[in-house]
């Protein structure tokens, strides 16, 4: 009879997987942080610019470019906490199976 059970050390390498690819998806979300963080900066300059002198077709179109790079980083941390989310629950059975001793 044949166990096909994965060994502790099979699931303490494949915990190992899951916390590095947690680790590289917390470091993706930091970076779309940071980058949501300067657009919104971006795009208040611009609107103070905007207040102060009057539209332009120079300032229209960079205040476009700052409001997709934000709803571009705010849709990338929406992946990045789904994709921590679905790896934190891999990551908890992962440490029951352990305690277990399997």
């Amino acid at each position: 009879m044949s166990d096909d059970s994965p060994t502790l050390v099979e699931v303490l390498k494949e915990r190992l997987v899951v916390v590095q690819e947690m680790s590289a998806a917390q470091s993706r979300n930091l970076l779309n942080l940071q980058l949501g963080g300067g657009a919104e900066f971006e795009i208040q300059e611009i609107e103070r610019e905007i207040a102060a002198t009057g539209v332009s077709h120079a300032l229209a179109e960079a205040l476009e470019e700052a409001w997709a790079r934000l709803k571009n980083a705010t849709a990338g941390m929406a992946v990045c906490d789904a994709q921590c989310a679905a790896l934190e629950r891999r990551l908890e059975d992962l440490d029951r199976r352990i305690a277990a001793g399997r």
